[in-house]
This record gives C-alpha cells, sequence and structure tokens, in this order.
C-alpha cells in the first residue's frame, strides 16, 4: 500500500465524519428525539471545540470531524501497511509468536 493510498483512506474516513456530524446536526435541528442524543455524545467530544447547533459552529465542528477522521482512518491505514508487509517489525513478532508456542 502507498503513502497515496493512506492518505486516500484518511480523506475518505474524514468526509465519512464529516457527513455524518452535519447529518445528525441537521437531524437534531429538526428536533428528533433520536438524533438530539446523538447530538449530545458529540457535543461532548467537539463541544469544546466550538460545535453547536448554530451555523458557525456546524462549520467549525465539521472542520474538526474531519481532521479527526483522516487522523483516525489513516492511522488505521498506516498500521494495517505495517502489519500487511514483510518488514523487520512484523517478521521480529512473527519469531516471537512461533517460539513462544513450543
Amino acid at each position: 500500500m502507498s503513502k497515496n493510498t493512506i492518505i486516500k483512506i484518511g480523506l475518505a474516513g474524514g468526509l465519512y465524519n464529516l457527513v455524518s456530524l452535519f447529518l445528525i446536526s441537521l437531524a437534531a435541528e429538526m428536533h428528533i428525539s433520536f438524533f438530539g442524543r446523538i447530538y449530545m455524545s458529540l457535543m461532548q467530544k467537539y463541544g469544546p471545540l466550538g460545535y453547536n447547533l448554530s451555523f458557525g459552529g456546524m462549520v467549525s465542528g465539521c472542520i474538526w470531524a474531519l481532521v479527526a477522521g483522516f487522523i483516525q482512518f489513516g492511522a488505521i491505514a498506516l498500521i494495517f501497511n505495517i502489519l500487511s508487509t514483510n518488514n523487520l517489525i512484523t517478521s521480529t513478532v512473527s519469531k516471537w509468536i512461533r517460539s513462544s508456542k513450543k
């Protein structure tokens, strides 16, 4: 997996977070009770960063959701890349696992 692929996966995760936060915010604005509960949990995560149901708060929250999703999904792709390639780390760990099974 190339660095370009890792960045694309990170960007896809960031966009997923951004769209889901935006849609949940819109549903909470329409006073749907289930989404109001999800909105309150998002307030705990993104509230200190300026997220609320105002337009500026939604923009701020969506930007931070994009950044957080990019970092989270990019880290997952990077870890998958490290574990799927045969490099020093994975070969050392696999030797430890094989030697401990005896």
